[in-house]
């Protein structure tokens, strides 16, 4: 099973108000290095993210070496969602993956161990094994389905056609799929507004 690590981070940040990927969440990493950081841990699969907005800011951190070097895609439709950054990195990946793990860069509390929780749960039932199978492993938190989560090959096509903020839920949501749940708490933080910053840096950073 050869899996890509897709990390969105294409958005505006509007409610932050300013590029939040590159702002600090602790003395040594900010939003989107950690992000890089976690999931290339896992050692689930190369990590690419997915950017849009704040495509040049991204790049040139990465030439000044506040950020991880990983393959940056920029999806030029980034104003159309986050449903339209997943198509378009999907389409981009698919002809060389079997399945693509998607996560959200500003997850913050998310670990490696997350990662591996849910590749380790797909591949225990063989759940990602050929194209005829439909199954999809996500995170469950706060009682309800979400990112990260694992799509095999067949939801491919599904992705490529999303559109609008929802990003994936359609599919995580859809009585036509078939989709096992993995608890992940950790999951459920993500920042959006510098006051959650403030407190994630309060309560969590080291």
């Amino acid at each position: 099973m050869k899996i890509a690590v897709m990390i969105m981070a294409a958005g505006e940040s509007r409610r932050f108000g300013e590029c939040k990927l590159l702002t600090a969440v602790s003395q040594t990493e900010n939003l989107l290095s950690r992000s890089i950081q976690q999931t290339s841990q896992s050692d689930v699969g190369p990590v690419f993210v997915i950017t849009g907005r704040w495509h040049q800011e991204i790049k040139l951190a990465q030439q000044q070496g506040q950020v991880p070097i990983v393959p940056l895609i920029y999806c030029p439709q980034w104003s159309q969602g986050l449903g339209a950054s997943i198509a378009y990195g999907v389409r981009q990946l698919a002809p060389d993956f079997d399945a693509v793990l998607i996560t959200l860069a500003d997850q913050v509390a998310l670990q490696s161990e997350d990662f591996q929780q849910l590749v380790e749960a797909a591949s225990s039932q063989q759940l990602v094994e050929a194209a005829s199978s439909q199954h999809i492993v996500c995170a469950y938190y706060n009682q309800r389905r979400g990112v990260p989560a694992l799509f095999p090959v067949s939801c491919f096509s599904q992705l490529t056609m999303l559109n609008g903020e929802h990003g994936a839920r359609s599919l995580l949501r859809g009585d036509t799929t078939s989709v096992r749940e993995i608890s992940l708490p950790n999951a459920a933080l993500d920042i959006d507004t510098p006051e959650m910053l403030m407190r994630w840096r309060y309560e969590f950073a080291k």
